[in-house]
Parts: C-alpha cells; sequence; structure tokens
C-alpha cells in the first residue's frame, strides 16, 4: 500500500516574483480551507471566571442547636430498624427464608431498643426526681412531703422514687459499657460498691458478672465478693453475760400473718399455681413496706 504523499509546497524564489506570491498565498488558502472541512472547528467561548461573593454563615438559633444536641446524644446505642427490601430469588423457600431473616432482625432490634430505653428511663427519672427533691420544691407548691407530690403528680410512690435516687450513681455508671435494662432492684448491690470504691469498681463488677450470663443481684453479689468490693461482714457480738431465761409464753391463737399462711397453704392444696402468684405479691408487697420504713432518704 502506497503512502500518501503531501502536495507539493511552492517554493519563494530569491526574485520575490508576485506571481509566485499569489500563488502561495492562493495554496494556502486552499489548504486552510480543506483543513476546515475535514475538521471542523469548535468555537471557543471565553467565559470570565467571577468569584462568588463572600457570605457570612447562616446563623443557628440557639434554641434549635440545644433541641439537636440531646437528640444525637439519644441515639447512641440504639439500633437502626432494618429496612424492609424484596429478596432477589424466585424460590418460595428461599423467600421465606429471607423474610424470616428480616423479621428475626426486627425483633432483635426491638427488644435491644427496649432495654435502652428502659435503662434511659431510670437515669431519665433519677435525675429529675433529684433535683425536685434536692430544691425542695414540694414546699412551694403545696405539698407537704417529696413523696406525696411524687405520689400525686407522677403517680410514683414515695419508697419507688426513693429507690430509683438510691441506685441513680450506679445506673449513670454504667449506662456507657452496656445497653442493657438496668434494673432498681438488682442495683442496689452496687450501691456501697460505689460508695467504697468508686465508679470504675461499679463497672468492673458488673463486667464480671455479665461474663456468665444474665446480670442479677445474685450474681453481682458473687461478682463483688470475687473482686473484693463486698462489703465485709459484721460479725455479732458475743455478748458477755449469758441472756436470762425467759418465760415461756402460752400458746396463743395464730395471729393475721398466720392466717394468711394458712390459707395460702390451703389454696395450695387447689391450685398451686395460684398460691404462687399470691405469695409472691405478698412477698413484694412486705419487701416493698419494709424498705419504705427502713428508708434513709426521705424523713
Amino acid at each position: 500500500m502506497s503512502r500518501k504523499q503531501p502536495p507539493p509546497i511552492p517554493v519563494i524564489g530569491a526574485s520575490q516574483d508576485s506571481s509566485r506570491e499569489d500563488e502561495l498565498l492562493a495554496w494556502e488558502e486552499k489548504q486552510r480551507q480543506r483543513q476546515q472541512a475535514e475538521v471542523p472547528p469548535v468555537a471557543e467561548v471565553s467565559v470570565p471566571v467571577v468569584p462568588a461573593p463572600a457570605q457570612d454563615p447562616e446563623p443557628v438559633d440557639d434554641e434549635v442547636a440545644e433541641a439537636a444536641a440531646p437528640a444525637r446524644v439519644a441515639t447512641a446505642g440504639y439500633l437502626d430498624m432494618p429496612a424492609f427490601a424484596e429478596p432477589g430469588m424466585v424460590d418460595p423457600g428461599e423467600r421465606l427464608e429471607f423474610y424470616s431473616r428480616g423479621i428475626f432482625a426486627v425483633q432483635y432490634a426491638a427488644k435491644a431498643n427496649h432495654e435502652r430505653a428502659e435503662q434511659q428511663k431510670l437515669i431519665g427519672l433519677g435525675l429529675r426526681l433529684r433535683a425536685i427533691k434536692e430544691e425542695e420544691l414540694h414546699k412551694h407548691t403545696g405539698f407537704d412531703t417529696f413523696g406525696a407530690l411524687t405520689e400525686v403528680r407522677f403517680g410514683i410512690k414515695k419508697h419507688q422514687a426513693n429507690n430509683i435516687l438510691r441506685v441513680l450513681g450506679v445506673a449513670q455508671a454504667l449506662e456507657d459499657i452496656t445497653t442493657q435494662e438496668l434494673k432498681e432492684r438488682p442495683l442496689r448491690v452496687l450501691v456501697p460498691v460505689l460508695d467504697t470504691h468508686g465508679v470504675e469498681a461499679v463497672r468492673e463488677t458488673w463486667q464480671e458478672a455479665a461474663r456468665h450470663g444474665n446480670v442479677t443481684d445474685t450474681a453481682l453479689h458473687e461478682a463483688a465478693n470475687f473482686l473484693g468490693y463486698a462489703p465485709p461482714k459484721v460479725q455479732s457480738v458475743l455478748e458477755v453475760e449469758p441472756a436470762k431465761a425467759k418465760p415461756v409464753a402460752a400458746v396463743v391463737p395464730a395471729d393475721e400473718s398466720g392466717r394468711v399462711l394458712e390459707r395460702l397453704r390451703a389454696l395450695a392444696e387447689q391450685d398451686l399455681e395460684a398460691a404462687r402468684r399470691e405469695a409472691e405479691a405478698l412477698q413484694a408487697a412486705v419487701q416493698e413496706l419494709v424498705e419504705e420504713l427502713a428508708g434513709d432518704l426521705e424523713r
């Protein structure tokens, strides 16, 4: 295949003949037109760059900023609910398996978020109850006592409010190491640990108890003993003189508590489950009464 040769370029002689100059100019014009026909020229438009005027940042409303900050903090520890999606497979069994995994994921997230919400509820109530109590606001709102205010205004009995205040410091020490629900009763075990050894001891005790599964008051007791954070047991003082013998009291009829026990035993012979539920309810009520009578958070 022969190589294309470029057209000859006329050469201007030394004589600078005007006819030869015209011939050269005509040749250059012909070449320019041929190049324009082969490659259409692209018009270049020069667009002047105008710098954007400097703008001050938009002012942020202080109230909006304050409202947004707690919202960001409140999302910590919560799981996003899995979004719904349709599977790409067509087999019914595979589609069912896909949807089943989604249902389990939703149930897991809902349970985890419920536990976190209950934990934050305990802390949120405690912080506000403590502020009301410390500021003695009941005295300025027509209530005789702090307990009367909480029961009438919020439906929280005095001993319940006192128990929440008792474990508030423990709950605050644990909220950034666990998202589990923090129940008030087991946390009582850690109150003396916090008072004596501080926040880190509370965290270590909780984590040690959590290594063995569900965190209960028994597990926390055992973990505190293992780590050396449990309060020492107070030994009873031996009496120097023997106690005087007391006269044997005459047998008296069963008191009210004895009659309650007899009724529960009779109920157990007919319906064991009903007797168990009633006994547990009675035990919880008695425990609350004991704590209320022995409580030292309110006189």
